[in-house]
């Protein structure tokens, strides 16, 4: 049998080797290796929204690009500066006398305090320790030193009082000896406190302790249990003595037992009963109808002494007995 010829098989040769070229480029176009082209997954450990390669610390969320500064000692925003711009930082005033106070313009707005500066303004004499605000006067020295407007041995307000012995010499309605005012909003006697407040709650403005001699800072200055202004208001006891009649009960003690702790012959008893189980719903004293008795005593047919007192919570039989 001849061979076919060679014309005749190029066609099927070169159909085969373009169908194989084929199926490279198919392959190529389709991706190739899949295991090489595949997406790397962002990392944000801290959840701070910013990833691990653009976040200076991937383990702080306080931490992160674009977030504001604060005086803490981190670079916060990631901008490889530290606390510059922090929003919490102090205005600076200079401070050449070192007394704590700064005078005129800002001259720097930092977390650090750049030398020669304060954070406190209002110093009205930089060149001078002794003057700030709030200093002492020196009735000696001709020189406004606490930087109220007022020299030390003048009277500007003209309340009769020089500055360096007045509170506020710019107010004639504060000097030491005034008679506290309530409600004004001023220290009217210079004692550090204002006549209206009430610091310790006890129902006396600054002004009535003042007028009381009881101490604002203290509720109870006595010690007896009762608070100084139900002393001076409801019982009408002395908030400056824990047994107002003397007889030997607290005031306290004795509001509680219901008795009168104005009345030196009116106390608890204290013979053996509770005042309390005899008297709890009692809450006044008197001789008249509906009031509580006074504990009087009487001498019985055996010569004792008897008090009244004694009978509480007693059945008594009552034997009555008249002449004509």
């Amino acid at each position: 049998m001849r061979a076919p010829p060679l014309f005749s098989t190029l066609p099927a040769l070169l159909a085969l080797v373009l169908a194989c070229g084929d199926k490279d480029s198919a392959t190529d176009s389709a991706g190739g290796d899949s295991a090489d082209s595949a997406p790397v997954e962002a990392i944000d450990a801290d959840g701070d929204g910013a990833t691990a390669d653009i976040d200076c610390d991937d383990a702080d969320p306080s931490v992160a690009p674009g977030l504001a500064e604060t005086c803490d000692g981190r670079d916060q925003d990631c901008d490889g500066e530290v606390d510059e711009d922090a929003t919490d930082a102090t205005a600076w005033r200079s401070d050449l006398d070192g007394d704590g106070y700064g005078a005129g313009e800002v001259v720097a707005v930092s977390c650090a305090a750049p030398p020669n500066s304060a954070a406190l303004d209002g110093d009205c004499d930089d060149e001078s320790a002794a003057a700030y605000p709030g200093a002492p006067e020196d009735c000696e020295i001709a020189a406004d030193l606490n930087c109220d407007g007022s020299v030390g041995g003048e009277d500007a307000d003209a309340d009769g009082v020089v500055a360096c012995e007045d509170c506020d010499d710019n107010n004639a309605q504060a000097y030491p000896g005034n008679v506290e005012r309530a409600d004004d909003g001023i220290d009217g006697d210079c004692d550090g406190l204002e006549g209206g407040e009430d610091r310790d709650e006890d129902g006396l403005n600054e002004l009535e302790e003042a007028q009381a001699g009881t101490d604002p800072l203290l509720a109870d200055t006595d010690g007896d249990g009762l608070s100084d202004g139900d002393e001076r208001g409801e019982h009408g006891t002395d908030p400056l003595d824990d047994d107002s009649d003397g007889d030997g009960a607290s005031d306290g003690a004795e509001v509680l037992g219901y008795t009168d702790p104005t009345d030196a012959t009116d106390k608890p008893y204290t013979g053996g009963w509770e005042i309390d189980a005899c008297r709890a719903s009692i809450t006044s004293t008197g001789t008249t109808v509906g009031k509580i008795a006074p504990n009087f005593s009487l001498t019985d047919q055996h010569g004792d002494k008897v008090k009244l007192h004694d009978f509480c919570g007693k059945v008594v039989l009552l034997d009555f007995g008249t002449f004509w």
